[in-house]
């Protein structure tokens, strides 16, 4: 079974657009993509506006692109904004709240492509700030200097540690010192 050859473009307007013309570039891997283009690509799935209030209206808005494998017809609910006041209801001689409006359906062109554009790399600590300093530590730090993007980014890709050792906890109202080793401390019950 082939692949299927998705479009490579900037946006899925660009592809509804373009389709028609035949200016758009084909390609069925990501690295046929990238070498079509000459820039990284990302595959992605876009729904575009407008959304018709029935799937035969948007066919045949989308007719000739719908016969293609990257091209489909999704459905969607609008949520209704409910109103601040209920009105109440009654019925049976008990007082219901008015039910509520139901969501309208959207019929909306779902389409797939290769999106042209950069892959964002993957943050780098910064060398600048040692990785054991902590928000804290920041804190305390002279108070007119702000910080840079890059302490910024190390504080937060740095693992959390503790400022300082955590103290021994307190006895506790059922515990006692052993006489012998005041070391030790037993739960007295």
């Amino acid at each position: 079974m082939p692949a299927t050859a998705y479009p490579i473009a900037h946006n899925a307007l660009d592809v509804v657009l373009n389709w028609s013309g035949g200016g758009l570039a084909f390609a069925e891997r990501e690295r046929a993509a990238r070498e079509g283009c000459g820039k990284d690509v990302t595959f992605v799935r876009e729904t575009l506006d407008p959304g018709f209030p029935s799937e035969e209206a948007a066919r045949a808005q989308y007719e000739t692109l719908l016969t293609q494998p990257f091209a489909t017809l999704i459905c969607t609910f609008e949520r209704v904004q409910k109103p601040r006041r209920v009105e109440p209801l009654m019925r049976d001689g008990r007082r219901w709240p008015k039910p509520e409006a139901a969501p309208v359906a959207q019929w909306k062109l779902c389409v797939s492509y290769w999106k042209i554009g950069t892959v964002r790399p993957a943050p780098k600590p910064s060398s600048a700030i040692t990785p054991h300093l902590q928000a804290r530590a920041v804190r305390k730090k002279a108070l007119d200097v702000p910080l840079t993007p890059e302490e910024v980014q190390a504080l937060a890709h740095a693992p959390l540690m503790a400022y300082r050792p955590q103290k021994a906890l307190d006895m506790g109202l059922f515990e006692f010192v052993l006489p012998e080793n005041p070391d030790i401390i037993i739960a007295d019950e």
